[in-house]
């Protein structure tokens, strides 16, 4: 992580969450805004929030990023729906928003049958 100083007043640290590096730039008032750097698609590197603090960036990064959890029930619909498909590469993957970027795409998911859609 390194950390260095952009006005006596404003901070811009680099980390990697997610295994994507971020920057979390903190502006005099304590207010912070995230971003993801040299990540594709490019409105993917768009500045978010603000948030209060640091740690709310880091968080709302991380939950955007987690898989999406699907009941038993949920697979069975997407698969019925056309939502659902299995690939090649990766096995089944649903075809969903992005909670980062909003772009569409083929992700990954949890099957656990106390989850809630």
């Amino acid at each position: 992580m390194s950390d260095h100083q952009t006005s006596p007043q404003t901070t811009t640290v680099s980390k990697v969450l997610c295994g994507l590096r971020v920057e979390i730039f903190t502006y005099p008032s304590g207010e912070v805004l995230l971003r993801t750097v040299d990540a594709y698609p490019v409105n993917r590197n768009d500045w978010h929030g603000p948030y209060a603090d640091a740690a709310q960036a880091e968080a709302d990064f991380v939950d955007r990023h987690a898989l999406p959890v699907l009941t038993p029930e949920d697979v069975r619909r997407r698969r019925r729906n056309g939502t659902l498909t299995k690939t090649r590469e990766y096995g089944e993957m649903i075809l969903a928003f992005h909670r980062w970027t909003g772009a569409t795409c083929l992700t990954p998911f949890i099957v656990r049958p106390e989850a809630r859609a």
